[in-house]
């Protein structure tokens, strides 16, 4: 008898271990929010709408150095990172006082339009006004490199080779803006 009653104590010991080294389920990530894409040629055309503004919502540190006109910059890094409530607050901050349809700029179209579309989602925001740049900043800055922040690169004349005083050759190039060229 004592042993059958050592053994259910060894036997409830051990399952007491088990059951406390167990860890609790990992918290599920929610499911990624559907989003909807808009053609750069169409965006194109609502630039100057007053019903759409554009989010540009890449690093800080890109979208102030190249961006498009008139688009507002609030950095999802943080939630594309994982940092959903990061995410939220930054979008939270961006549509206060805001009812308007809403492009956003990312870089490829993917992973930062979708932590954004994902906390628009969490904080109510109507997602049928909520669009996504499809191909993102890097497709607008090669199919529009006018209509970006950066504007057109300055281009460079045709160089201009001169002979020295002591007999040697040397080249001058002439970097202009472009609409100074004739």
């Amino acid at each position: 008898m004592k042993k059958i009653i050592s053994l259910l104590l060894v036997l409830v010991m051990a399952l007491s271990l088990v059951a406390c080294g167990a860890s609790a389920p990992a918290e599920e990530k929610p499911a990624d929010v559907a989003m909807q894409y808009i053609k750069a040629e169409e965006a194109k055309e609502l630039l100057e709408n007053d019903e759409y503004v554009f989010f540009d919502i890449r690093k800080a540190a890109d979208s102030s150095a190249n961006s498009i006109p008139g688009a507002l910059a609030y950095d999802m890094d943080a939630a594309k990172e994982g940092d959903a409530e990061a995410g939220k607050a930054t979008m939270t901050e961006a549509t206060k006082d805001l009812d308007k349809k809403i492009i956003l700029v990312c870089y490829s179209g993917k992973r930062y339009a979708q932590a954004a579309t994902n906390a628009l989602s969490a904080i109510g925001y109507d997602m049928t006004k909520v669009y996504t740049l499809e191909g993102g900043f890097t497709n607008w800055s090669e199919t529009y490199p006018e209509l970006t922040t950066a504007g057109v690169a300055p281009e460079t004349q045709a160089p201009e080779v001169a002979d020295d005083h002591k007999g040697g050759t040397f080249v001058y190039a002439i970097t202009k803006a472009p609409e100074t060229f004739n």
